[in-house]
């Protein structure tokens, strides 16, 4: 009943509606009452309506939708027909409102959206739910219709997975569709807490997760790089460096204590190759956060870019460090143009002499 409340099993994707008063009613439950987080998770919806299915409370208003929900072949998206649970209904819903934030009232639908994403992120047994790797779900995440990649099908994409993986996806796909010049400083700033308090228990817990981490990675740099590249429309009207020392902070995190949550050493590897591949972008906002500390903004941005310049100092190192060596490497064994892999052989060997001469 639950799940038909938030998306009827039986309604076309372009008829998907929505009511404040159930998201309000879903974020008091989940909020208020901690034995909800149970029902959220262990309760199962059907696979199948058997019967027709009576417009749901969540039928109230029309909800645009910024992307065609078809297939690139122009087939028309159904759910996956393996059993999942109101979790991850919610998590194809939130894919579905997330999308749309061209008005304030669509703003502050997935502003609630990510409020009860945090909240649930927050319990302790949500969180050993999310990352039971046997407990696996298909979750459908829509995706939004961007120039720069192709949509994979369906069929494709659909694989059995912990939904914290789902979850991780949804935040990454919010990240890479929502940079535009009338920037959402506040729905990026609880996605990316969304994303920090999942790696705290991840740490926490030492639980490693199977995941594409090169997706979240490359997602968080394309932000600082998007903000490199408008300063000077951003500045002046938001507080991009909170964004920024949110992402840097994940970073830090990853760093620092990726090895004990990381699935393997290669995956820690890749961390440091990514860091360094894309070392020009991590530069270039330490240099603007230190011009604009040093009096180049406001006293607000001064305060917030000192303390990006500083939280930067350990991704910076990491690239200064290794650069030099991995181009003396290259030098010395006559390599013309290194390969990733290789240079991955090579972090993991410093990596891996520097805990050594601890």
């Amino acid at each position: 009943m639950v799940s038909n409340m938030l998306m009827p099993s039986e309604a076309p994707q372009t008829k998907i509606r929505i009511s404040e008063a159930v998201l309000l009613l879903l974020y008091e439950a989940v909020h208020l009452n901690r034995n909800f987080i149970t029902v959220l998770t262990h309760t199962h919806s059907p696979s199948q309506a058997s019967t027709p299915i009576s417009p749901s409370p969540a039928v109230e208003r029309p909800l645009p939708l910024p992307s065609t929900p078809t297939t690139p072949d122009g087939s028309a998206i159904s759910f996956p027909r393996e059993p999942t649970n109101l979790l991850g209904t919610f998590l194809t819903f939130s894919s579905i409102i997330i999308q749309n934030t061209k008005d304030e009232k669509s703003v502050s639908h997935s502003k609630l959206c990510l409020i009860i994403l945090t909240c649930i992120v927050e319990d302790q047994y949500a969180n050993s739910f999310l990352h039971d790797h046997n407990m696996t779900f298909q979750v459908y995440i829509h995706r939004a219709s961007l120039r720069h990649r192709k949509l994979v099908k369906e069929k494709n994409a659909l694989r059995n997975m912990p939904l914290a993986c789902s979850l991780l996806d949804l935040m990454v796909e919010f990240m890479l569709s929502h940079l535009s010049r009338n920037f959402k400083v506040e729905l990026y700033r609880r996605c990316l807490g969304v994303i920090h308090r999942m790696l705290c228990y991840q740490k926490r817990c030492k639980i490693r997760l199977t995941y594409s981490w090169k997706d979240l990675w490359n997602a968080l740099v394309n932000i600082l790089k998007y903000f490199v590249a408008n300063e000077q429309h951003l500045v002046p009207e938001y507080d991009i460096f909170s964004v920024a020392q949110e992402i840097v902070k994940i970073f830090n995190l990853f760093i620092t204590y990726g090895d004990t949550f990381l699935p393997n050493p290669a995956a820690y590897d890749e961390l440091y190759y990514e860091i360094i591949r894309m070392r020009k972008v991590f530069e270039d906002l330490y240099q603007m956060a230190n011009r604009l500390s040093g009096g180049g903004g406001s006293g607000n941005v001064r305060t917030s870019s000192a303390s990006l310049a500083s939280s930067l100092t350990n991704i910076c190192s990491i690239s200064t460090h290794f650069v030099p060596k991995i181009d003396s490497w290259s030098l010395q064994h006559q390599v013309a143009s290194i390969t990733p892999e290789q240079v991955c052989t090579y972090v993991g060997i410093g990596i891996d002499s520097g805990r050594a001469g601890r």
